[in-house]
């Protein structure tokens, strides 16, 4: 299995100023290496490769000593970077999405590089991490670093360095049987709708935050481009912004860590979150944050063996989960009463029910399947 660590990098002010300028070459070389493509389609019909590119990089590096001085395998990253981008432009086009092609980056927007496991060393008794070329650094965490380090990402988060830190933490340990199962219906009102009828609240932290929000977005509109003053405002916004992030994902931890240690399977369903924030609901649906729930849910499940199902989300608050007749309801009918058989519950303890039903019959089917 592979995790990815987290940790805040304690960088002086030298480092700083190394790690600036060092994001500040990258950024020219991915440029470089964009134009550089697009200029071999546009001339010669030809499509240049990552490692077509590589090769320019070494003869650049021989007649630009400012190249030579760092590290060959962190400046080889913005390639690798550009090799995906272009990964992704294709698999779109060829599925007839708007495919994006890759777009030029500003100093501002590239915030990253990457460091594979034959550049760095970590000494988790000092909790300090050396890179080639770059130096040593002291890292802040509250959690033990598990498993073998294979590659470390460094971002910069405004004025803060992270480190996320992948690690192979070994292999999946084997499912346990199932005594406990519940089916958990997604929602906007209440964060989760148990089948069992535990529900647990949406906090809406945006909402919360919002007049802070608010008032930090006029500070920085009044301010002149490009002047001091602005840099702070937009650091100003950037914090409140990180703010309400690590309250919703410090939540979520809370939130998927109950479920984990309370039931053996989790039925839930796979929600296309992407087409849903096209609606009205969208700046609700971005503040639940569904998809860092469920990404929460399914990795602790595989650590702690803990089986998770995903269903199909059709028609779960419009099916009957007593009689499985179809009752038709709109968003604001919040209760769910069927004219067949009776049964009047809750609109999302309802499809709760039925998301339990769909995960418990999958996994019968597979079961059987394997057998």
């Amino acid at each position: 299995m592979i995790r990815t660590y987290t940790t805040r990098l304690k960088v002086a002010r030298k480092q700083n100023t190394r790690f600036e300028y060092l994001l500040s070459q990258l950024c020219k070389i991915y440029n470089m290496a964009l134009e550089q493509r697009k200029d071999a389609w546009m001339q010669f019909h030809t499509s240049l490769s990552q490692y077509d590119q590589h090769k320019e990089l070494t003869e650049l590096r021989v007649w630009f000593p400012e190249y030579e001085e760092l590290p060959a395998a962190i400046e080889r990253d913005p390639l690798h970077r550009l090799q995906l981008a272009f990964n992704g432009f294709y698999r779109r086009a060829k599925k007839e999405e708007n495919p994006g092609y890759p777009r030029f980056k500003s100093a501002t927007r590239y915030d990253s590089f990457s460091v594979d496991s034959q550049n760095f060393k970590f000494d988790f008794i000092k909790s300090q991490i050396s890179l080639v070329g770059l130096g040593t650094f002291h890292y802040k965490t509250h959690f033990k670093i598990a498993g073998e380090p294979k590659q470390i990402h460094v971002k910069r988060c405004g004025k803060r360095w992270q480190a996320q830190v992948v690690c192979d933490i070994g292999p999946a340990p084997e499912k346990k049987p199932v005594h406990k199962s519940v089916g958990i219906d997604l929602g906007l009102t209440t964060l989760v709708t148990c089948s069992d009828g535990a529900e647990i609240e949406n906090p809406r932290w945006a909402k919360q935050e919002a007049d802070k929000l608010a008032e930090a977005n006029r500070f920085l509109s009044r301010k002149k481009r490009n002047s001091n003053n602005r840099s702070k405002a937009k650091e100003n916004l950037r914090r409140c912004h990180q703010r309400i992030k690590g309250k919703r994902n410090a939540y979520l931890h809370e939130v998927t860590q109950k479920l984990i240690d309370s039931y053996d399977l989790i039925a839930y369903e796979t929600l296309k979150i992407n087409n849903m924030v096209k609606s009205h609901l969208a700046k609700s649906i971005l503040d639940a944050a569904w998809g860092e729930l469920i990404y929460q849910l399914k990795y602790k499940a595989e650590e702690t063996s803990i089986s998770t199902v995903a269903v199909n989300p059709r028609n779960t608050s419009q099916l009957c989960s007593g009689c499985g007749r179809k009752v038709p309801k709109d968003l604001s009918q919040r209760i769910h009463a069927c004219p067949f058989c009776g049964l009047v519950i809750g609109r999302d303890l309802n499809a709760a029910l039925n998301i339990l039903d769909r995960g418990m019959r999958s996994v019968v089917f597979s079961t059987r399947g394997s057998n």
